[in-house]
């Protein structure tokens, strides 16, 4: 065995530094391996470099598996090491980019990714946080959080949301066949009972019997059924659903045109393809349409899914057909107020914002018994820093709905906006969730403000507890980031307390 020396191995490395510039990769490969055996076993700092510069090689000959070893190697040398975390962590990332489809895989994949931005977490805290390693850990975070999303939707238990947000859903249809004032006998009208004292566990249940039964409203019993699926989160029960509600209609034009406005949300909503899904939402939307061109319902619903898929200018014309076509329609007419005001905010047009806020108060006096109206008024006060204003509406609109949990949120954050009093933001918002335990935007909230002081394993808790929450996979998605990223820096955090490696090489040869 040929002895070990310190210059050799060094003087090997700069040789293979040499044929790597070159992309001479399988000479570079073989000067590697010879450092490595040449370099002193104690000498770990230099033996760190040899196996991240082996690694590097590995990679440009995309043998990632092997790349990942020296990577280990290399770390297991010196933890501290930014060039090894960092090429870890982009190795790992090439690695889950290449696995298939299936829930191991897909498991897989997180695994590899959680561990690919808990290194580059560190190697940020290690490095500085430069623009290019912040865009990599931003690419981590939506890839892994996409990827969690999709494994924790297959397995989800059905919950509804609180009474408030139920009702809160129904305030975008001016025709719900639900909601309407029709009386009769049967499991169906049982289940409009249970609607108006709150029971809403038990609705699912009375449509089922309705069905089963062959009952006069049974096709009514199954709109509503994949409504309340809808609302519980069972994406693909309610799809199949309201589609055998559409195909059954017949000359039941309310039910069918209700079943599409709400199969075309349902599109967004569980998003399976980006490109395919809103294409297959409009379609359904012009459909309903074609069924009923005057219903405000349609253009209501049809306007926010545009909204979502930034076709803003379209976004305005549904809201104002909306309202034209139902001028006391409450909560389409604020919509569209708001969109006004973000419109002439984004082009800084003062004077269509003077006209949007304007506007604004007058709806306020039209529609007094509208919570959304004193809420998204709110919301261009503290855009526009009339924080005082924008206070007295939350208050209003608190006063009108004692039970939207939400208002108390949007006012703590006004009130750390203006003292920046955080115990007291924190205190708001947990009695927020005394009040609504199924609040997630007040579990998010307080998860942010847990970041920014820097106590991640409580933002992970409150993260957790949203997540269950959330309707749509794109806001689990958003939520699984959030938390990954604070989990992430709170191992780097725990890894940057331990003992260094590498300290032998301080001796002398």
């Amino acid at each position: 065995m040929p002895e070990k020396n310190l210059d050799t191995a060094l003087d090997l490395k700069l040789k293979g530094n040499e044929l790597f510039k070159k992309t001479e990769f399988e000479g570079a490969l073989d000067l590697y391996n010879q450092a490595i055996h040449s370099c002193p076993p104690h000498r770990m700092s230099e033996l760190g470099i040899m196996h991240q510069n082996r690694a590097a090689t590995f990679e440009r000959m995309e043998k990632l598996e092997l790349a990942i070893e020296d990577c280990n190697a290399s770390l297991k040398c010196n933890n501290r090491y930014g060039k090894a975390l960092e090429r870890r962590s982009k190795v790992l990332q090439k690695l889950a980019s290449k696995l298939g489809g299936g829930d191991e895989n897909l498991q897989k994949k997180v695994d590899q990714l959680t561990l690919a931005l808990e290194d580059m977490s560190m190697c940020c805290q290690l490095s500085g946080y430069r623009q290019d390693l912040i865009t990599f850990t931003d690419q981590l975070l939506q890839e892994l959080g996409s990827a969690e999303a999709i494994l924790t939707v297959k397995t989800r238990t059905p919950s509804l949301p609180s009474g408030h947000n139920i009702q809160q859903y129904f305030t975008s249809f001016t025709k719900e066949p639900f909601l309407n004032d029709d009386e009769g006998e049967g499991p169906y009208f049982q289940a409009k009972k249970h609607y108006k004292q709150g029971e809403f566990d038990k609705i699912i249940p009375c449509c089922d019997e309705e069905i089963e039964q062959k009952k006069p409203s049974a096709l009514e019993a199954k709109l509503t059924k994949a409504t309340f699926q809808v609302l519980s989160k069972q994406h693909s029960e309610a799809m199949i659903g309201l589609s055998e509600v559409i195909s059954e209609a017949g000359e039941k034009t309310n039910l069918k045109v209700n079943a599409l406005i709400k199969r075309g949300a349902l599109h967004i909503q569980r998003c399976i393809d980006p490109v395919k899904d809103p294409a297959l939402a409009l379609a359904d939307f012009d459909l309903a349409l074609s069924l009923d061109g005057s219903s405000a319902d349609v253009y209501m619903n049809r306007g926010q899914v545009k909204l979502l898929l930034d076709k803003f200018q379209e976004a305005m014309e549904d809201l104002n057909a909306a309202c034209r076509l139902s001028p006391d329609f409450a909560l389409a007419q604020v919509q569209k107020l708001y969109t006004d005001f973000l419109a002439g905010q984004g082009t800084n047009d003062q004077e269509k914002i003077k006209t949007a806020m304007s506007e604004f108060e007058a709806a306020i006096e039209r529609f007094p018994d509208c919570v959304e109206a004193y809420a998204l008024y709110a919301k261009v006060l503290q855009e526009r820093n009339d924080l005082d204003t924008a206070e007295k509406m939350y208050i209003k609109g608190m006063d009108l709905n004692p039970k939207n949990s939400n208002l108390i949120v949007h006012l703590a954050l006004l009130r750390l906006q203006r003292n920046g009093d955080v115990d007291s933001a924190v205190t708001a918002i947990n009695k927020a969730i005394e009040m609504d335990e199924k609040n997630e935007y007040a579990y998010e909230t307080l998860g942010q403000i847990e970041i920014q002081r820097e106590k991640y394993a409580e933002a992970v808790e409150h993260f957790n507890k949203a997540i269950p929450l959330v309707n749509t996979e794109l806001e689990m998605a958003h939520l699984f980031g959030l938390r990954d990223s604070a989990r992430a820096k709170m191992i780097a955090k725990k890894r940057l307390t331990e003992i260094p490696s590498g300290m032998s090489d301080m001796g002398l040869d």
